[in-house]
């Protein structure tokens, strides 16, 4: 019963996610705006990586000491996606010139290496806290965290690498 209610749930959630734009833009019979659109975009990445984090936390099966490492791993990965989702809205603003766009992308690239730095040195004290199936699963649930997946695996595993993992 449990696991159908919890399945039940989190296709309600889906749904209410997925319908919820539609239904307000039908009840006024306006489409939504660029910036309702991107709003919405937003609030959905937020969503799905709250999920994401939560599932990861959940399969980790972290003990009290690792549990307190990992706010600062949580507070920097959903930094670096409030990060990028201001420079896509930046980059993807209909007043830039091409050769702005360019630089808009170009910034958020630099801003994006940055933060997945901060991620990686938020994570190694978690990391270096767990044991070697724990790493295995940090490695291959984070990769799923960052738009950088392989960049996020390499910079990982080489943490592992550097302590003898």
């Amino acid at each position: 019963m449990k696991p159908t209610l919890i399945a039940a749930s989190a296709a309600l959630g889906f749904w209410v996610c997925a319908l919820g734009p539609n239904l307000a833009s039908a009840e006024d019979n306006q489409p939504p705006t660029r910036a309702d659109r991107m709003r919405h975009m937003a609030e959905d990445r937020r969503i799905m990586l709250d999920a994401k984090l939560a599932g990861m936390k959940a399969g980790l099966q972290l003990t009290p000491d690792q549990e307190k490492l990992w706010a600062p791993f949580e507070s920097a990965v959903k930094d670096a996606e409030t990060a990028r989702v201001l420079a896509l809205q930046k980059e993807q603003d209909t007043h830039l010139s091409p050769m702005d766009r360019n630089a808009a992308k170009a910034d958020r690239l630099a801003q994006s290496q940055a933060n997945l730095d901060k991620i990686v040195e938020a994570a190694k004290p978690l990391y270096l806290s767990l044991d070697k199936t724990q790493k295995h699963k940090f490695v291959r649930l984070g990769r799923m965290l960052v738009p950088e997946r392989g960049q996020f695996a390499k910079e990982i595993r080489h943490l592992g690498v550097a302590q003898g993992d």
